[in-house]
């Protein structure tokens, strides 16, 4: 009997020791909305991509994201790489970032096509974002991708 204690006894305090840590170094994001998804061509238009963040440390630094025009008639991008500098804040392993990009960041090419039927006469850009972000230390999450977003042009 003694013996089957000492062994459960020493196979759980194995188990603890050699247990995971619950959040790893290298961050990660989970995209929890955009809003709106659809973006007027008025100033002062934006819209918000809210993102719920992990990392062990609790030091995220930056927020990238690169704009991908979705449309069939491809054109040159504007700005296409958005860094995006976090604000400094209490470091804390688990939260949610709130990133917003104005009208002039979400439109993706310097002179859209001509398209008589929509409501500025200019198509609409059909984007989305592909998204990491990086620790103090280096740390770099996975690439997420946005649904996408359709920016009203004029």
């Amino acid at each position: 009997m003694q013996k089957f204690l000492l062994y459960s006894f020493l196979g759980l305090a194995l188990f603890v020791a050699c247990s995971k840590d619950k959040f790893e170094d290298k961050p990660t994001i989970e995209i929890k909305s955009i809003n709106p998804t659809y973006v007027s061509a008025l100033s002062g238009a934006y819209a918000e991509i809210e993102m719920e963040f992990t990392d062990k440390q609790g030091d995220l630094d930056s927020v990238f994201l690169y704009k991908n025009r979705l449309n069939i008639n491809q054109k040159p991008l504007l700005n296409p790489y958005l860094p995006y500098p976090l604000p400094d804040f209490p470091e804390k392993s688990k939260g949610v970032l709130k990133v917003t990009l104005q009208n002039t960041d979400l439109a993706a090419t310097g002179s859209p096509n001509t398209k008589p039927d929509e409501p500025f006469g200019k198509e609409p850009d059909t984007i989305n974002f592909k998204i990491v972000v990086k620790d103090k230390s280096g740390n770099v999450s996975d690439t997420i991708t946005t649904d996408q977003l359709i920016i009203e042009r004029s």
